[in-house]
């Protein structure tokens, strides 16, 4: 069963557009920011928290070399790169001071922009399928 869920998850990411891809790194993201806030910070849970910090660390590295400074986008991508590098030092800083503040702040900037990614990435879909006019969230 497990192999099928593997080969499932592997054919998702292999045939997703770019957009599904960056609205993926966010989920997982948030996903173990989630986890992590709901875990107590006593040194009990510090290697399950570190885990899914660590997690969360790269779904945002995968977001970092996603950008592109070249085509258009520059100032976009300069002002993503420095929140993104902002969340990976708050998410340092909650590894070696366990603290859930710095990971809901985090998870606010991650929840807004997952949605704006996805709506971006709707309407590009519907632009390129010639469904300009409606582009349903």
């Amino acid at each position: 069963m497990n192999q099928g869920y593997n080969a499932y998850k592997s054919a998702n990411v292999e045939t997703a557009d770019r957009g599904k891809l960056l609205v993926m790194c966010y989920d997982v993201a948030i996903k173990h920011g989630t986890a992590v806030s709901e875990l107590p910070t006593d040194f009990k849970h510090i290697e399950q928290r570190n885990k899914h910090l660590y997690k969360m660390n790269d779904a945002i590295t995968e977001l970092i070399s996603s950008l592109n400074f070249e085509v258009g986008g520059g100032e976009i991508a300069n002002n993503l790169f420095r929140l993104y590098e902002y969340m990976q030092y708050r998410i340092n800083q909650s590894i070696a001071h366990p603290e859930n503040t710095h990971i809901v702040e985090i998870l606010g900037y991650l929840t807004e922009l997952r949605e704006a990614w996805k709506e971006a990435a709707q309407t590009v879909r519907m632009s390129a399928n010639g469904d300009v006019g409606y582009a349903a969230g």
